[in-house]
C-alpha cells in the first residue's frame, strides 16, 4: 500500500478526530499531518469541563490520558486508513497541565502488519511538556467472517 498524500493524510485525521461521539465531548482539532514520517498533531482547545477540581487551575489527568490515546490512534490510523484499537496504553505525568490549550504530538515508532508503537508528547501553549505516552494499537485488517 503507497502512503497517502499528505493532504488525504489531514483529511483522514479531521475524520478520525470528528468520528469518535466521545471526542464530541474533547473537541479535538487537527493540526498537521505526515503520513511518511508517521507524525500528526492535535490542539484540545481547553474547555472548564476539563478542570481537575471546580476552580481548579488545571486539567484533569484522564482528560490529557484521553488526549494521548485518541492522538496515538490517529497517527497509526492515518497511515494504515482505518481504525486501530488500542492494546496498551502508558502515560508518564511530568507537571499539570495548566488549564490552557494542550497540544498532542504523536510520532510512529515502529508500524507493522498486527500493531503499531506511537510516542505522545503533550505541552501547553507556552511549549512546556506537561506529560508523554506511549501506546500500542493493533493494525491488522479485520476479517471477513
Amino acid at each position: 500500500m503507497t502512503a497517502p498524500s499528505a493532504e488525504e493524510a489531514l483529511a483522514r485525521l479531521r475524520h478520525e478526530l470528528a468520528h469518535p461521539p466521545f471526542h464530541a465531548v474533547l473537541r479535538p482539532e487537527a493540526l498537521e499531518a505526515d503520513p511518511a514520517e508517521g507524525r500528526v498533531a492535535v490542539r484540545l482547545p481547553y474547555r472548564p469541563e476539563f478542570g481537575r477540581a471546580a476552580d481548579s487551575p488545571h486539567v484533569h489527568g484522564g482528560v490529557v490520558a484521553a488526549l494521548i490515546d485518541l492522538t496515538a490512534h490517529a497517527a497509526v490510523a492515518v497511515q494504515i486508513r482505518r481504525m486501530a484499537p488500542t492494546i496498551d496504553l502508558r502515560i508518564d505525568y511530568l507537571r499539570p497541565a495548566p488549564a490552557a490549550d494542550l497540544i498532542a504530538w504523536a510520532r510512529t515508532l515502529q508500524l507493522g502488519r498486527t500493531v503499531a508503537r506511537i510516542d505522545v508528547k503533550i505541552a501547553d501553549a507556552t511549549g512546556k511538556v506537561v506529560a508523554v505516552g506511549r501506546g500500542t494499537f493493533g493494525t491488522q485488517a479485520p476479517s471477513k467472517e
